[in-house]
């Protein structure tokens, strides 16, 4: 007996393998991934919608906050804020509108100097389809500025009321009948040859007021002019076939919306 314990005694103590040193160190981090995931299981409700907008809010939020962020060097930062949400407010009303008609569209995106827009990923079936996605932007619009006007008036505010004449502004220059500009896409259910006058008229503003933006306006605006004057297909003519009921109601939505800012272009020139 005394001979095998003097042995054992004797023998080399066992030394610590590289595995059994990562699994000691890797065993606090696995019961910190287990409460994770057991957390994230409870969760997953809340957390999977908000990973679903995420895109759209990044898309979305982050060409505002840019905007903003542009605008605030020459304006300061309440205008600047003010005048990204009356954007806001005006492509909200372009979703609404398309929306309502069961159309897909994507998040608004905000574009320094250029404005705001909606992609829309179904294109509309018809033209008072389209002509009612587009004064849906002047209609929220207008009336954004006009809530803008008020509180400017009821609290003596002038950045309020410096808001509202922009957003008067934006929204009738945005009625101009030609190309991209909403105005281009109302006239389809009133006559598609006003495109013309309104072609003339922005040729005319960028030749007296030189701009880049009104220029890329009107070069963006050439494929429907060129589309005037050649045939149409038998899907184009029904695509523009509107009743005498359209017509007239898309006129009196139009002239309603330019009632709103009639001669408050006067304070930009």
């Amino acid at each position: 007996m005394n001979i095998q314990t003097e042995r054992t005694q004797l023998e080399a103590p066992k030394t610590e393998t590289a595995w059994s040193r990562v699994k000691k160190a890797l065993g606090p981090v696995a019961v910190v991934g287990v409460v994770i995931a057991k957390l994230f299981a409870k969760l997953k409700f809340v957390l999977l919608p908000l990973l679903k907008f995420l895109p759209i809010l990044l898309k979305s939020g982050g060409t505002m906050l840019l905007m903003v962020w542009v605008y605030t060097q020459f304006w300061g930062w309440r205008f600047a804020l003010g005048f990204v949400i009356l954007l806001l407010v005006h492509e909200t009303g372009h979703l609404l509108v398309a929306k309502k008609f069961g159309l897909k569209v994507g998040a608004p995106v905000f574009i320094p100097f250029m404005g705001a827009f909606i992609a829309l990923k179904d294109a509309p079936r018809n033209a008072w389809m389209e002509a009612c996605v587009g004064i849906g932007g002047p209609m929220l619009g207008s009336l954004g500025a006009l809530v803008c006007n008020a509180m400017g008036e009821i609290f003596a505010a002038p950045l309020f009321i410096a808001l509202a004449w922009f957003g008067y502004f934006l929204n009738l220059f945005n009625l101009t009948p030609v190309g991209m500009l909403d105005g281009g896409r109302i006239v389809t259910a009133l006559s598609r040859w006003l495109w013309l006058p309104g072609f003339a008229l922005l040729v005319w503003f960028g030749w007296k007021y030189p701009n880049f933006i009104i220029w890329l306006i009107v070069l963006l605006s050439l494929p429907r002019i060129y589309s005037l004057f050649r045939k149409r297909t038998e899907e184009e003519q029904r695509y523009f076939e509107v009743t005498p009921m359209q017509r007239w109601t898309m006129d009196l939505h139009k002239q309603g919306v330019r009632s709103h800012g009639h001669g408050q272009d006067v304070i930009v020139q």
